[in-house]
């Protein structure tokens, strides 16, 4: 059971162990779509840094440059230009939009994640199959909710999830 974050000593029988089953598989989706959203969201902090650190600098440059006379007027007006471009590109892809977009779904299917573990280790085992099978389903529709209102992450922050989930991210000390 330390393995398995998931693991219940529920009632037995055919219903109950495909209710079971069927709630590890939405427990191992929020798994990964939570990680996957957290990864989304650092690219997308990391794009809206460098962008706005390349255009406040460009910018700076302009500026000094120009009022010290290093550039010609000229010069100056071209990386000034160019801040603003910088600056353009910033605002219209949205970066800071998208990461807390992506923070925000990562942070629900991390909350949908905590519960499906207790209803799999704490409340299932108490259950009827009846009230188990309605539990499982207001989980199912909260995954598919959180799933359509999510960015669709790149096949990047996927694979850096993956590779944090494999290295152990989402174990807990008491579970080793």
């Amino acid at each position: 059971m330390a393995d398995n974050p998931t693991a219940c000593a529920g009632p037995p029988g055919p219903v109950m162990d495909e209710i079971r089953r069927e709630a590890e598989k939405v427990h191992e989706a929020a798994t990964y779509a939570s990680e996957t959203q957290f990864e989304y969201a650092k690219n997308w902090r990391r794009v809206d840094r460098w962008l706005g650190s390349a255009s406040a600098a460009l910018a700076a440059v302009a500026g000094v440059g120009g009022l010290s006379q290093v550039f010609t007027a000229k010069w100056a007006g071209l990386i000034a230009v160019l801040a603003a471009l910088v600056g353009a590109v910033a605002a219209s892809i949205s970066a800071p939009k998208t990461k807390e977009k992506a923070s925000v779904a990562a942070n629900s299917y991390r909350a949908l994640q905590q519960d499906v573990r207790i209803f799999l280790r704490i409340d299932l085992g108490t259950m009827s199959s009846e009230d188990a099978r309605q539990k499982l389903q207001e989980l199912v529709d909260r995954l598919q909710q959180l799933s359509r209102e999510a960015e669709i992450p790149s096949k990047r922050a996927w694979e850096r999830a993956r590779a944090q989930i494999e290295g152990g991210s989402q174990k807990y000390e008491n579970e080793q």
